[in-house]
């Protein structure tokens, strides 16, 4: 019979978790995926504020600007795993940037929403 395997020994991929925590982070499934229910659980109670989409969204650059040494100490009982591409972090902040200058932009130039 297979043996399952510790929590201790899952490994969770750092680049995975940034992009649950930015896509689906107001249901808080960054937060199971990394063995963290209770916070999950709280962040999908919480869902129809939009307070765990802001913490989630905070959460996904602090990931993503995680060290992989850092991230490895943390969640995976210090098994290096691959580092987060450097180009998500900094998407993850210059796309919704971009969306609301051109929001700012369509408003300034008499568009009506």
């Amino acid at each position: 019979m297979k043996q399952p395997i510790p929590a201790s020994r899952l490994s969770r991929d750092q680049t995975r978790a940034v992009l649950l925590a930015a896509l689906l982070g107001d249901f808080g499934l960054h937060h199971f995926y990394l063995g963290e229910p209770y916070l999950g659980m709280l962040y999908l109670l919480f869902c129809w504020t939009g307070v765990p989409g802001v913490l989630a969204s905070l959460e996904a650059y602090r990931y993503g600007f995680m060290s992989a040494d850092a991230w490895a100490a943390r969640y995976n009982g210090g098994i290096p795993g691959r580092p987060v591409p450097r180009w998500l972090p900094i998407a993850l902040f210059v796309v919704p940037l971009v969306v609301f200058v051109a929001i700012l932009a369509a408003i300034g130039a008499g568009y009506d929403f």
